[in-house]
């Protein structure tokens, strides 16, 4: 019998990691579990990853820095990466890196397959004769994620789908944040949005949207110095006064939030969505009520930020579903769980 291949899987994704497992199921390989940069690196060291199948955006270290020290140390191990971040800058740079190949989440059995036959590695990794595990089978061996997991990672590979348009239409690299998924009371919301966007800095725009029975509010917090970045791809070419600075933060409000939402609605096979009226937040006026709210009933929100590389064009962006939403997004994102 072959000795089995040594794989690590490096995602700080549960869900992320449970795709790819369930891909390689059948396979004859020895499977190791890394959720930052750091412990695949570790695990190269330890010879636990001859393959590596490898996230870009994680904590401690990201991906691009994994695969620098790969080639700096000249580290033995062929590097898949598996990203939701599908920017052209992205893909060029990992790959100039040193990596073997891409491939966008989540992860498509066949693509993966093609690419272990152009490595020359599927006939070690791939039995001539075997038994196809059942779910239940690798049920077994591997934990359902949790809600906050799941959202989590589907917002992982819309913001990579967003950042991918803002990249073609600034020509630059999109530096990407960690998505966080939290369940939050009213007064939580408060001091959210009161901490981030209430200076004269920065401009805070919301914008409500319903779609397939999941409904609540965009939230776009814009620092304000990079609007003359904005202004120029925009194709604006007059100074900035009030009501240019307002369409120009309408738009890219328009822009993320659409753009986001519908790459997070599909994975949830929600393909129709209504985007409200675009609106610049009034600290004052409309949400010091929420500070003194009684109703601790939860709402769930999604957290994340775009920067637009050597400038200083910087996007909050904060997704709010309402509580009647999450039983849905629940059921519908464990669907997205099985992809295949």
């Amino acid at each position: 019998m072959k000795p089995l291949f040594k794989i690590t899987i490096c995602d700080d994704s549960r869900l992320a990691q449970r795709q790819i497992s369930w891909a390689i199921k059948d396979w004859n390989v020895d499977i190791s579990y890394a959720v930052n940069g750091e412990q695949a690196i570790n695990a190269i060291h330890d010879k636990k990853a001859e393959l590596l199948f490898l996230d870009l955006n994680m904590p401690v270290l990201d991906g691009f820095q994994v695969l620098q020290q790969i080639r700096d140390s000249n580290l033995k191990t062929k590097v898949i990466v598996v990203s939701g971040d599908i920017q052209k800058k992205s893909l060029q740079r990992v790959m100039e890196l040193g990596a073997c190949a891409f491939i966008s989440k989540p992860i498509i059995p066949q693509d993966l397959t093609d690419i272990i036959k152009d490595l020359g590695l599927f006939e070690q990794l791939v039995p001539a004769i075997n038994e196809p595990k059942t779910r239940a089978q690798f049920e077994k061996n591997n934990s359902c994620p949790t809600l906050l997991e799941r959202i989590q990672e589907t917002a992982n590979i819309a913001m990579g789908k967003t950042a991918d348009r803002l990249a073609e239409l600034f020509d630059s690299f999109i530096s990407l944040s960690i998505p966080k998924v939290n369940l939050i009371t009213k007064p939580e919301l408060y001091m959210m949005l009161k901490s981030s966007g209430s200076d004269d800095f920065t401009s805070t725009i919301s914008q409500g949207f319903v779609g397939g029975g999941i409904s609540g509010e965009s939230i776009i917090i814009t620092d304000k110095s990079g609007l003359p970045h904005i202004s120029q791809f925009l194709g604006c070419s007059s100074e900035i006064d009030c009501d240019l600075e307002q369409d120009i933060l309408f738009d890219v409000a328009g822009l993320l939030s659409s753009s986001f939402l519908k790459a997070f609605l599909q994975q949830l096979n929600i393909h129709h969505m209504n985007l409200g009226i675009p609106s610049i937040i009034d600290f004052e006026g409309q949400l010091t009520h929420l500070k003194h709210e009684q109703d601790l009933e939860k709402i769930m929100a999604v957290e994340m930020s775009y920067q637009v590389s050597n400038s200083e064009t910087h996007c909050d962006l904060l997704l709010l579903f309402t509580t009647e939403s999450i039983e849905l997004m629940d059921e519908r994102s464990e669907l997205f769980s099985w992809p295949i």
